[in-house]
């Protein structure tokens, strides 16, 4: 089965769903006919957006863009043998896809490998995804398999090897990109123009010299040595894993990264941006994807873009990673926010994105104290008053709620900040943060200890208001309780584009 000129892939178009090769699939988005891929998974999703964009990019990029599939498989044949595109290739000492010479000829080291029991992080239950889930794969699901591990699972495991593009063997690979479109042609297609035209930042930045192919699955390697960072191509594409296909499919450890030299995971990744602080690429935690952290990654000084920034555009920004800890749950995350760096005023965005996280967090602190008092221990043998520990856990779970409610809204009429008055951009983050806070604080009444109640909710709702109207003193008013409610109801159902689900 060969990528370039068999129908390996089952993809939803325009017209219908349809059975394609690799350079149709290319014909297909740049005519923007591509709906969805029907067997991709959804954790899958990233990883094939890089390869897809990285390769359109490595295979135009000494040639103009191809108008039609011949032309495709013209520029993607160019880049190296067609054995590299045979999912099977006997001969052990060429490549195959995603698969790289076995210089030893052999296959006895290597041991069996199922094709959703590989690729599920090793970190998620069984009970949350089934492992053993898919009983007769097929070549599609093998190749979408093959291009998730070898370039942006995080699941390393025993004996596996991180892609070279993530900080550390248990982080993830981060996926932070600007497209005008979130349907598939426009999207990939943008990349791929973006990855072209930016190159040479990348290259500069990071001294790549270009003298190991881009395509690194076609190299032979017996898992004992490395290949140096600088003597690649800027947009190379990983392949930190031994996987062959013989009479089944296998793979075998190796004792060797397969790209050394990179400094905290920073590889000029099109899509990864870095902590210039810390001088790390990002590891996207959930926390990542709330505001606080994302406002930061945004609109601040601390992470400096990636290339996919490079461009003016305005459409979205799309947030990506599967993200997990060694012995905890994995989570597949994605937001998207609607995004433009084409408009004037940028330095007054940035300030107003500033402005929202500390008021916000003012907020918070609101509410934490008036929690405190009213759910800490009255003592009066001369001990310090704390919130017991059966209480705390509460305590916490109303502080994140709150949090939920201003990450829900934080980015509405951010980016219009220049074009509304200090006076309005206040009054409106400040009358949402009071609401916010009221029906958080009337939802946590309920955590108060039957011991004293009134006295206890009257001390906290006493020091709750004199806080609320000295901190925010833009904030108009609620005429009434019912209003303030309709109007909680109304920006609930109208949160920006976020979704966090877990794999």
């Amino acid at each position: 089965m060969n990528l370039l000129y068999d129908p390996v892939f089952t993809v939803d178009t325009s017209d219908g769903r349809e059975a394609c090769s690799l350079p149709r699939i290319y014909a297909l988005l740049d005519a923007d006919a591509v709906e969805g891929f029907s067997r991709l998974q959804a954790h899958q999703k990233q990883a094939w957006h890089c390869f897809l964009a990285q390769l359109g990019a490595i295979a135009t990029e000494d040639r103009p863009l191809p108008d039609s599939e011949d032309e495709w498989r013209d520029a993607l044949s160019a880049l190296t043998t067609e054995s590299a595109w045979n999912l099977h290739t006997a001969d052990l000492q060429k490549p195959a896809f995603m698969q790289p010479p076995v210089p030893e000829d052999t296959l006895d080291d290597f041991d069996p490998i199922h094709v959703t029991e590989y690729d599920v992080p090793t970190l998620s239950k069984n009970h949350a995804l089934k492992t053993r889930r898919m009983h007769d794969p097929t070549d599609e699901h093998w190749v979408y398999m093959l291009v998730n591990v070898q370039t942006t699972g995080f699941y390393a495991g025993s004996g596996n090897r991180r892609t070279s593009r993530m900080n550390g063997s248990y982080a993830s690979r981060p996926f932070f990109g600007l497209t005008p479109s979130l349907r598939l042609g426009p999207w990939i297609m943008h990349d791929i123009d973006v990855l072209r035209t930016h190159i040479d930042k990348i290259e500069q930045r990071y001294d790549f010299q270009r003298e190991v192919t881009p395509l690194l699955w076609t190299d032979p390697w017996d898992g004992t040595d490395s290949v140096d960072l600088e003597e690649l191509h800027p947009l190379y594409i990983d392949c930190p894993r031994r996987i062959r296909q013989g009479e089944t499919w296998m793979k075998t450890s190796t004792s060797a990264e397969r790209v050394t030299g990179d400094v905290n995971g920073q590889t000029g990744d099109p899509w990864a941006p870095v902590d210039e602080k810390e001088n790390k690429v990002l590891n996207p935690s959930r926390n990542a994807f709330e505001y606080r952290q994302l406002s930061d990654i945004l609109f601040g000084d601390r992470y400096r873009h990636p290339i996919s920034f490079e461009e003016k555009t305005k459409g979205y920004v799309v947030c990506r990673a599967v993200t997990g800890e060694q012995g905890g749950r994995v989570h597949n995350l994605q937001r998207v926010i609607k995004f433009s760096n084409r408009r004037r005023g940028w330095d007054t965005v940035e300030q107003e994105a500033e402005t929202r996280v500390k008021k916000a967090e003012t907020a918070a602190e609101i509410l934490s104290h008036a929690l405190y008092l009213m759910l800490k221990d009255d003592r009066d043998d001369g001990e310090r008053e704390q919130v017991p520990d059966r209480l705390q856990e509460g305590r916490n779970r109303q502080i994140s709620a709150f949090h939920e409610r201003v990450d829900a809204c934080f980015f509405q009429h951010l980016l219009d900040a220049p074009n509304i008055s200090e006076h309005h951009r206040q009054a409106f983050w400040e009358t949402f943060l009071v609401g916010a806070l009221r029906t958080q604080f009337e939802d946590a009444k309920q955590l108060c200890p039957a011991k004293n109640r009134w006295h206890r909710q009257a001390r906290a709702q006493s020091a709750f208001d004199n806080r609320t109207k000295s901190e925010f003193t833009y904030a108009k008013q609620f005429t009434s309780d019912h209003e303030h409610k309709d109007r909680e109801r109304h920006r609930a159902v109208q949160p920006d584009g976020k979704f966090m689900g877990n794999v």
